[in-house]
């Protein structure tokens, strides 16, 4: 007849119950961490792939906030280059009415608001950072309040003190960006063109009717203005050049990311169904080994006789 020790079965009841209470706490540290492993080491083989991939996420995220950083910067300058140019319009627009009618009409008071806003643009600061002042970002880069100033000038350059160092930013493996605009490279040529006529006004005030003098010197003016407006339009043009190319490389980021994220939760991450099904199984079957522990350590040979 064979004999089971009452000894040797408790032992194995207990080691039963220890391995699912082992399982049990390790299904549910995965699934209150949501990871297969605390540490590299347990993923073994993989662990060389996990940690590149994590590297070339880090790359690929400090790109992303470069690139909306460029972004951000680039559709402000394209706003206020926005109305420049529509400033400049409005001055030669202008021009053109007072001629057609012979007629100076509101056309210094036209080019004093239209000066006063192109400096207001120019002088534009964002959290106490002037976005054309080059490497000096904490002040303002044009001196100029109004027309007197610029009256007062020897050269419209004059007004103008930002440096010649533009912003770039590395929103590439190989790309760095040039995002920054400078105030004298936008406003030169427009405040040269105002300060013709202020300069002009100052000497034979144009109001009133148009002189012979007024209206021949009107007219040489709108080449010039010509002029100042192209060359606005291209410094617009290539600032919205660099912003489609900067959404372009930021929409790459973003979906790189995207596959990082996932690729490195497939190795990583657990399955929470099947953690939360594994925590439930091993909630039964901890269940019962208590039960037949119980039950065994109530058996007796008296039971029997």
């Amino acid at each position: 007849m064979t004999r089971v020790s009452s000894f040797g079965q408790q032992q194995v009841m207990l080691n039963s119950i220890l391995n699912n209470q082992a399982q049990m706490f390790k299904d549910q540290k995965q699934v209150a961490s949501g990871k297969i492993h605390e540490t590299y080491k347990e993923f073994t083989g993989e662990v060389s792939t996990l940690l590149g991939s994590k590297n070339l996420l880090d790359r690929t995220q400090s790109y992303i906030g470069a690139a909306s950083h460029v972004k951000r910067n680039l559709d402000v300058n394209n706003l206020q280059m926005e109305n420049i140019i529509g400033k400049a319009e409005d001055i030669r627009q202008s021009i053109l009415e007072s001629l057609a009618q012979d007629k100076t009409f509101v056309l210094m008071d036209t080019i004093k608001e239209a000066f006063g806003s192109i400096i207001a643009s120019l002088n534009t600061d964002i959290g106490g950072v002037h976005i054309f002042s080059g490497g000096r970002s904490d002040i303002k880069p044009v001196t100029a309040t109004d027309l007197n100033d610029l009256v007062s000038a020897a050269s419209a350059n004059d007004l103008f003190q930002n440096d010649q160092r533009k912003a770039i930013a590395k929103i590439g493996k190989n790309t760095n960006m040039e995002y920054g605009l400078l105030a004298d490279e936008v406003g030169t040529g427009i405040f040269a063109a105002i300060k013709n006529i202020a300069d002009f006004d100052n000497v034979t005030p144009i109001s009133g009717d148009l002189t012979p003098a007024q209206n021949t010197f009107l007219e040489s003016q709108l080449a010039v203005f010509d002029a100042a407006i192209d060359d606005l339009r291209i410094v617009s043009s290539s600032n919205g050049m660099r912003y489609g190319r900067a959404d372009e490389l930021l929409t790459e980021h973003q979906e790189k990311e995207t596959f990082m994220l996932n690729f490195i939760s497939d190795i990583e991450d657990v399955n929470m169904a099947e953690a939360i099904t594994r925590v439930n199984n091993d909630q039964i079957a901890l269940d019962v080994s208590y039960k037949l522990t119980s039950d065994l350590s109530k058996m007796s040979l008296l039971n029997f006789i």
